[in-house]
């Protein structure tokens, strides 16, 4: 195996592996931040290796190669976010082991679940980023979500009970619609491999519905107006590793799952009005998220609120750089543009939420 295939293979089993021993011996912050500094170093290892070699990694699990097998594949758009998720939980494992330290007074409870479910979901996100398969996305997208949801509800309260319980039931009608949508393209096509479905999708009926389906359920993950009111209750209430990791990284799964969607899957889709729909919906996200915080008087909530406005910039993307827009000269500027909003949001949020908690922790409110 080559170096590259096993950081490849680090970026998953070390932070399932730290989450399993996290799990079973319960609070071992040392052995869950060595093993987020194995991942973190994984990941910069991959992306060094990825340039090397050309922009893609590839690894095919067994030896069997799609459709058969499952394919993971580096290349630079699932790079950036790796490596941006890899700094946002170094910083978070950093914070989190002081302040999830049973010396310091933490919940037990919260100490002793904090990193499994944190652990978990890094392994989840990088699953995202890697998979080729529209159905392996399905099992990571679960599984982060899982993650999301219990990191919500880690401080026990009422409201944060009640945040996580709206959370659930956003999320599993999104997952509903996701695979209902795969099952249709599975069904049309035979397959769920990326690759193999941007060569078949034509523009059928069941493409179109498909297209409807998965793109609605990826934007009540992703939190997009109208579909975002989970989204605030639900980081604010959490405590501040957590919530930099429900901001600064959860959304960013599903939008990136939409844009291997629309721009690699259903690129030749002959109608392209969903990246409109997508826009004005973006677009009604910046004003709504942007009021709602300047209205907040409360830290924790005008961080969250701009989140939903900032994820609303994000979907400007799709008809500026998607369908008869991708011959067009502002194209390549969009893309760019979009991708180093996502990547720098998430840094950003991250430390204002990490920030935030320190405040928190200091004057006892926010």
């Amino acid at each position: 195996m080559s170096a590259a295939a096993i950081a490849l293979a680090l970026t998953l089993a070390a932070p399932l592996a730290g989450a399993l021993w996290a799990g079973v011996q319960g609070r071992h912050g040392a052995i869950a931040a060595t093993l987020t500094a194995v991942t973190v170093l994984a990941a910069l290892a991959l992306m060094i290796a990825a340039v090397a070699r050309d922009g893609v990694v590839l690894m095919a699990l067994g030896g069997w190669e799609a459709p058969l097998g499952i394919t993971l594949r580096a290349d630079g758009l699932a790079l950036g976010f790796m490596v941006m998720s890899a700094l946002v939980m170094a910083a978070v494992s950093v914070i989190a082991k002081a302040q999830f330290d049973a010396r310091r007074g933490g919940s037990a409870r919260a100490a002793w679940s904090f990193w499994p479910l944190a652990l978990l979901l890094w392994a989840a996100l990088n699953a995202v980023y890697l998979s080729r398969d529209l159905f392996n996305l399905y099992v990571a997208l679960e599984l982060l979500t899982l993650a999301a949801i219990a990191l919500v509800a880690i401080g026990g309260r009422a409201e944060t009970l009640a945040a996580a319980l709206r959370y659930m039931v956003v999320a599993l009608m999104g997952s509903l619609l996701y695979l209902l949508g795969a099952a249709l393209l599975y069904s049309a096509h035979g397959t769920l491999d990326i690759v193999l479905l941007s060569e078949r999708v034509s523009g059928l009926p069941a493409d179109r519905v498909a297209a409807g389906l998965i793109t609605a359920g990826l934007a009540a993950k992703t939190a997009l107006f109208p579909f975002h009111a989970w989204l605030p209750p639900a980081h604010s209430g959490a405590p501040a590793p957590a919530s930099a990791m429900l901001s600064g990284l959860v959304p960013k799964a599903s939008f990136f799952i939409l844009l291997r969607l629309w721009f690699e899957v259903l690129a030749e889709l002959p109608d392209q009005s969903g990246l409109w729909i997508m826009a004005v919906l973006g677009a009604l996200a910046v004003v709504h998220g942007s009021v709602m915080a300047l209205r907040q008087e409360r830290l924790k909530m005008l961080i969250a609120y701009s989140t939903v406005a900032q994820i609303g910039y994000l979907f400007l993307v799709f008809p500026l750089a998607g369908g008869e827009a991708a011959a067009q000269p502002w194209a390549a500027g969009a893309w760019t543009g979009a991708i180093f909003l996502a990547l720098s949001h998430g840094l950003a949020k991250a430390a204002m939420f990490l920030c935030a908690g320190l405040w928190i922790e200091a004057v006892g409110h926010d």
